[in-house]
């Protein structure tokens, strides 16, 4: 995998701290959280090559943890595997059976495969679980690694957040990939997960949804890789003009290191904190 970031800490004491990892099909994430202090003091991003095949994604993750061994093969005191693909379905508490989550996978993205696992989140604050599905040989590498882990999906986290009272489009900007959520009136109103290759792409993406929705004039909050000066941004730009980038999740302190970049850049990955 191409590094991408790596604020890494010279040193600290793993019993009091957390990591958290983020996995997608666009590469491997992760942040370290000092506990004692309250403070977030390291991250690294990792991105994988999209010229290559996706079933060379799982060597490729063992690579990188067996290369930042140093770090990530410490015995921290909590450490929480986050999920970020696509293949996930929202099922109500009213009409779910553990017994159809095979049926409801295969129903909405396609027959399920020997080499896939099942994993179910619940989602108390908003009455559904959470089904998704994860290459085998992926599983099995973090599950290797970190076999006390906590697992669980990047729809949970966002899902798990306190919703904004006002209409918000709420976006993660990834290499070639954006997760979208729309709140209305208080309420998810959609969370689904989107490939682009061009900006063209990605406007299409997030107007579409407006469209479907009938959302105009809506506020758009970005989070992720994207700069203000880019081509992406500027495209964006055109269709929405009530325009923030995320701020760092209050409540927690971050490195010198950590605060030198923007803060979009990371929020989504420091989030994965507060909603596990």
């Amino acid at each position: 995998m191409r590094t991408a970031f790596e604020i890494l800490p010279t040193s600290f004491d793993a019993a009091t701290c957390s990591l958290f990892c983020e996995v997608s099909n666009e590469g491997f994430s992760f942040c370290i959280k000092d506990e004692a202090n309250n403070s977030f003091v390291g991250l690294a991003i990792y991105n994988y090559d999209k010229t290559k095949p996706l079933v060379g994604l799982p060597i490729d993750l063992q690579i990188v943890l067996h290369e930042k061994k140093e770090i990530l093969s410490q015995k921290f005191n909590k450490i929480v595997v986050v999920y970020s693909l696509p293949q996930s379905v929202l099922i109500p508490f009213s009409i779910y059976s553990s017994d159809r989550n095979a049926t409801v996978m295969n129903l909405i993205h396609g027959d399920f495969h020997v080499q896939e696992i099942i994993l179910t989140d619940l989602i108390t604050e908003q009455s559904v679980y959470n089904c998704y599905r994860i290459p085998t040989a992926l599983y099995e590498v973090l599950q290797e690694h970190y076999p006390n882990a906590v697992s669980t999906h990047e729809y949970t986290v966002l899902l798990k957040q306190p919703t904004d009272e006002n209409d918000k489009l709420f976006v993660i900007f990834y290499g070639q990939k954006l997760i979208v959520s729309i709140i209305k009136n208080g309420k998810y109103q959609l969370i689904n997960s989107y490939s682009y290759n061009t900006p063209e792409d990605a406007s299409y993406v997030l107007l579409n949804v407006c469209r479907q929705l009938e959302i105009k004039n809506i506020s758009l909050e970005m989070n992720g890789l994207i700069e203000e000066d880019s081509s992406l941004y500027k495209e964006i730009y055109k269709y929405f003009t009530d325009i923030e980038f995320s701020k760092l999740p209050t409540g927690s302190n971050y490195s010198e290191e950590i605060k030198q970049y923007p803060a979009h850049y990371f929020s989504h990955i420091f989030s994965l904190d507060s909603c596990v």
